[in-house]
């Protein structure tokens, strides 16, 4: 447990360096809200804009909080004179920056000024930063502007323009210049009050309240999640020591030369399916509960830290932002996730942390899932199907899907993980000449690997060979102990474990498919009597192919094939026996113990090379 929670750790970790550490840039998108000097990083870096056809969008953020949009046409040829202005990113840049520094004024104002005229109850700041603020709607140059003056006395400073970009897009209340301005000014002073109030004492004590709630809810949350957790860990335990337990059998099994063997491997093949299946499933529960421990909390501390005005920017990081408000387009109340999915990413950002957390869960419950779903199929593919030997093709082809989707699955990640970085602004010229280059050693040293996996998946396909058949590949023969879609495993008499990368794989033959043969063949001495050795080789095969014990594992009656050479070594007699898979071995051991005492009883003796020696006078 404490390692998988560390391999995932640094999995997070990994992810966040790469996605911060690329470049400042990066990192200033991915953080809005945070000053940057103008002179480091513009404004287009680190404000998330959106487009809805020729107009770009962007969101208002002021102590983090995002509190509206601004827009401005997408630059095009030959356009207007407003085209070629400011963007949506800069205005924004520009409004908060206006808004910001108001906002600060106010608070010195009520920490220095009003104490000094005798006000220090919160309720009479208010009431006196209320009448100092004045937020007014004027016409400059044709258009709507809002005006906001703090102290009243002070010079009035525009933060607000209804553009034509503004009037073109579709809102709710009209979009009437001098209508849209009112309404620019009234949400001016309330957001600017609120803020104001946000940073004072007793709402911070109050935030820090219900901080501590979610907190605690957050705790209990986990202890349940681990406890649930712990129980999967137990039964995993119990599922592997069963597991463990079935192929002990299936191997004493196959050692030995039991003639119920066959129906004994089947009933435990059977159960092997099941628990692989159950081991899957239980694997598959295990990750949910994982990974939504790492949500729940990536998702509380983005709440936590939009409690508080100086830790909101580090939540729009960590959930992100939109543009897509459920009640007013003007006043935002959307969540980000949900926005971003039902609009495609379209009226919302994704925070980097979630994104890279999103990424690793999908991955890992599409691949935990989808060897559910193998092992399922693999189950219900071997229930239909009558031979033995398609049978044991089953786990073969649920461990080919599950490489197969695993690699799958680890590509598109791949591609999701450079496409956002490609997004952010990362992948510079430098940066995608090096991928350029990488990519291209990759293909390179693949090759191999690639031809493997082809070759790999050939096999299975074609089912040249499964596991537990005997093959021989060149001069290499063994025991078929593990095919994956790279090598084929075999085992030898002598116990040593030989691997074939697939590729290489040409001609194979296969000792074990569907039936097996014992062709013996035995020589008897040049003057026996060649149909007494007939009869005799004959009745011992008929014996045991009667014999209750050894009847089962031979598929047809013994076929006597006759004389097949005459040399001066002796008489060859070649006999041919069916036997089901693997079991030509035992068979033919118990054949020839039973001819020896056959040829000992009747006086055969094998045949032995002779000479004539010729001597003249």
């Amino acid at each position: 447990m404490v390692k998988k929670f560390a391999r995932s750790l640094a999995c997070l970790l990994l992810g966040l360096m790469l996605f911060i550490g690329m470049s400042l840039p990066t990192m200033a998108q991915i953080i809005p809200g945070l000053s940057w000097s103008e002179n480091d990083i513009g404004p287009e870096s680190y404000i998330p804009t959106f487009t809805s056809g020729n107009l770009e969008i962007a969101p208002v953020f002021l102590d983090g909080k995002e509190i509206g949009v601004v827009e401005s046409f997408i630059e095009l040829n030959n356009l207007n004179q407003e085209t070629s202005g400011f963007s949506a990113a800069t205005r924004s840049h520009l409004l908060h920056s206006r808004l910001q520094k108001i906002l600060n004024n106010m608070s010195r104002y009520s920490q220095q000024i009003l104490p000094q005229q005798g006000i220090i109850e919160l309720e009479a700041q208010e009431r006196e930063l209320r009448k100092q603020l004045v937020v007014t709607v004027s016409e400059q140059k044709g258009n709507q502007v809002v005006l906001v003056t703090f102290p009243e006395d002070d010079v009035p400073e525009m933060v607000y323009t209804v553009t034509r970009a503004t009037i073109a897009r579709p809102r709710f209340g009209g979009s009437q210049p001098l209508k849209i301005a009112e309404r620019a000014a009234s949400i001016t002073e309330n957001i600017l009050l609120q803020a104001w109030q946000e940073r004072q004492t007793p709402h911070l004590i109050s935030q820090a309240q219900r901080a501590l709630i979610v907190l605690v809810s957050l705790i209990m949350t986990t202890l349940i999640l681990v406890w649930i957790q712990k129980q999967l860990d137990s039964q995993k335990r119990k599922l592997k020591n069963s597991l463990s337990q079935t192929e002990s059998i299936e191997g004493e099994i196959n050692s030995s030369s039991n003639p119920l063997a066959e129906k004994i491997i089947f009933s435990l093949f059977k159960r092997k399916l099941s628990l692989n299946q159950r081991y899957s499933l239980n694997s598959f529960y295990r990750t949910i509960l994982f990974w939504t421990q790492w949500l729940v909390w990536m998702m509380g501390i983005g709440y936590l830290t939009s409690l508080f005005y100086w830790t909101r920017p580090l939540s729009n990081w960590i959930i992100g932002v939109t543009i897509n408000g459920a009640w007013n387009l003007e006043q935002f109340a959307g969540w980000a996730p949900v926005d971003w999915l039902m609009t495609f990413g379209r009226e919302a950002t994704l925070g980097t942390p979630l994104f890279v957390l999103m990424l690793i869960i999908l991955a890992r419950l599409s691949q935990t899932g989808g060897n559910v779903f193998c092992d399922f199929l693999a189950q219900y593919w071997s229930e239909k199907q009558s031979l033995p030997r398609q049978n044991l093709r089953a786990p073969t082809l649920a461990r080919a899907l599950k490489g197969w989707l695993a690699v799958l699955i680890y590509l598109l990640l791949g591609l999701a993980i450079v496409y956002h970085l490609h997004q952010l602004g990362t992948i510079t010229q430098i940066v995608a000449v090096f991928l350029g280059f990488f990519s291209f050693a990759i293909s390179l040293a693949s090759q191999n690997l690639l031809k493997d996996l082809i070759g790999g998946l050939l096999i299975l396909w074609e089912d040249q060979y499964t596991v537990g058949d005997v093959i021989v590949i060149d001069d290499q023969a063994g025991f078929v102990e593990n095919i994956s879609l790279r090598v084929t495993q075999l085992r030898n008499l002598d116990g040593e474990l030989i691997t074939i990368p697939n590729g290489l794989i040409g001609t194979v033959r296969n000792l074990t498919s569907e039936w097996s043969r014992l062709n013996y063949a035995v020589e008897i001495s040049y003057d026996t009597d060649v149909d007494l050795a007939l009869s005799v080789v004959e009745k011992t095969a008929q014996e045991l192919y009667q014999d209750p014990q050894w009847k089962d594992q031979i598929l047809e009656a013994p076929e006597m094939l006759g004389v097949d050479n005459v040399a001066h070594t002796g008489i060859l007699i070649r006999l041919l026996i069916k036997t089901l898979p693997l079991q030509q071995w035992p068979v033919g051991r118990e054949f020839r113990r039973r001819l020896k005492k056959a040829f000992d009883k009747e006086g055969i003796q094998v045949g032995i090379p002779k000479q004539t020696m010729y001597i003249s006078d």
